[in-house]
């Protein structure tokens, strides 16, 4: 336990002194408050402040283009730059559990991205300060969604740059495998058979928009998300073990 809260930390303190996390930061801000005021200038929004939340977080370019992309490019520094920089394999010989590697750098992206959602909801407070009628229930709702989601995409990620040290490999297979989960129950779900009943069963942005960003907490929505975060991660953690035998 004392060396899995010595490497978060350690993980953590590298997040917060990285120039390139900051630089990531700044453009997911820039984005997202660029997408925040068109969407704010629809006229459906402007007669219904409720619709933000489902727009931005539900059916909007945030979790369809963005978010897929974003948690792969943070983690990549986790294992694809360790494995480049040759410090991964004295880290996996040092007297500290494969799992527990694994669950701090994880724990550590996740601390981290707190961060970005942070960013969104300043947006949302600074409504609220100009008197704007929010609806928090949709609101808080949404950001749980989205965090959900966030959390699961960074568990691609980690899995991808357990793979080797191409930064430009991991960066990107993590985003196409977040879009592949994304794309491809969409493409399924007006199915009349058993794969439309499957995909609808997957469809992440079904259960932002109808769910989380409707300010309903579906219990099987959040049971899906962490079960796949905790797939990943076991993926992930066979990796690594995998690695004493196949480099």
């Amino acid at each position: 336990m004392r060396a899995f809260a010595a490497l978060w930390r350690k993980e953590v303190f590298a997040f917060f002194t990285s120039p390139f996390v900051f630089v990531l930061l700044g453009f997911w801000f820039l984005l997202n408050g660029l997408m925040f005021s068109v969407i704010l200038d629809t006229q459906a929004v402007q007669n219904d402040l409720s619709l933000l939340p489902p727009y931005l977080f539900g059916s909007g370019l945030l979790v369809w283009l963005l978010l897929p992309a974003f948690p792969p490019l943070l983690s990549i520094r986790l294992f694809a730059e360790e494995h480049r920089m040759g410090t991964l394999e004295p880290l996996l010989t040092a007297p500290i559990r494969d799992v527990a590697v694994v669950l701090a750098k994880y724990f550590a992206a996740c601390v981290f991205f707190l961060l970005f959602w942070g960013g969104v909801l300043l947006l949302f407070l600074l409504l609220q300060l100009h008197h704007a009628p929010m609806d928090w229930a949709r609101i808080w709702g949404g950001m749980l969604g989205a965090m959900l989601v966030s959390f699961l995409f960074l568990a691609t990620g980690l899995w991808a740059s357990s793979w080797g040290g191409n930064l430009v490999l991991a960066a990107g297979g993590g985003a196409a495998l977040n879009y592949l989960l994304l794309f491809v129950p969409a493409l399924f779900e007006l199915d009349e058979g058993w794969l439309g009943r499957l995909a609808r069963m997957t469809h992440l942005p079904n259960f932002l928009d109808r769910g989380f960003a409707a300010g309903l907490l579906d219990s099987y929505a959040v049971v899906y998300l962490l079960s796949m975060s905790a797939l990943f991660l076991f993926l992930t953690w066979v990796r690594l073990v995998s690695r004493r035998w196949v480099p």
